[in-house]
């Protein structure tokens, strides 16, 4: 999936179906997973194209459209083992005590950093600093003694 006209077809239509309960497959069946997700953005999706913008969702600004594509890659990544490390810092995170949501979360502020950084650059996504970068990430999760 790619940050194109294309997908923000797909995703909205996607939006729409499931609105009107569809069953999905494949590539529409994981967007809707990520949308069932994500319902801070139900609302958002109604808007069409202008869900394709950024829009203020519990005083941030977010893009939703940019979240949903961030999650498809990364979630690719995952469950296809393409890259390796990703699934196994994925993993690693969850069983360091990281819910499943968040330890996506963390590893496609990594990706999202790396892409959008070479993007404006010019340069091609450097795999060896996203593995680098994803080795390094771990969760210690807090002692809840009082």
């Amino acid at each position: 999936m790619e940050f194109d006209k294309e997908s923000q077809v797909r995703i909205l239509q996607v939006a729409a179906g499931r609105e009107e309960g569809k069953d999905f497959e494949e590539l529409d069946a994981r967007i809707a997973h990520i949308m069932d997700l994500h319902p801070e953005f139900d609302e958002i999706w109604k808007l069409g194209e202008l869900a394709t913008h950024p829009q203020e969702i519990g005083g941030q600004i977010v893009n939703p459209f940019v979240h949903t594509v961030l999650h498809v890659i990364v979630d690719k990544q995952i469950l296809t083992g393409q890259l390796e490390y990703v699934e196994v810092t994925y993993s690693r995170l969850k069983e360091q005590g990281m819910d499943d949501h968040n330890a996506l979360h963390v590893i496609i502020a990594v990706y999202a950093d790396l892409h959008f950084g070479s993007f404006r650059q010019g340069k091609p996504f450097d795999t060896l600093d996203y593995e680098s970068q994803l080795v390094a990430l771990s969760f210690e999760k807090a002692d809840s003694e009082d």
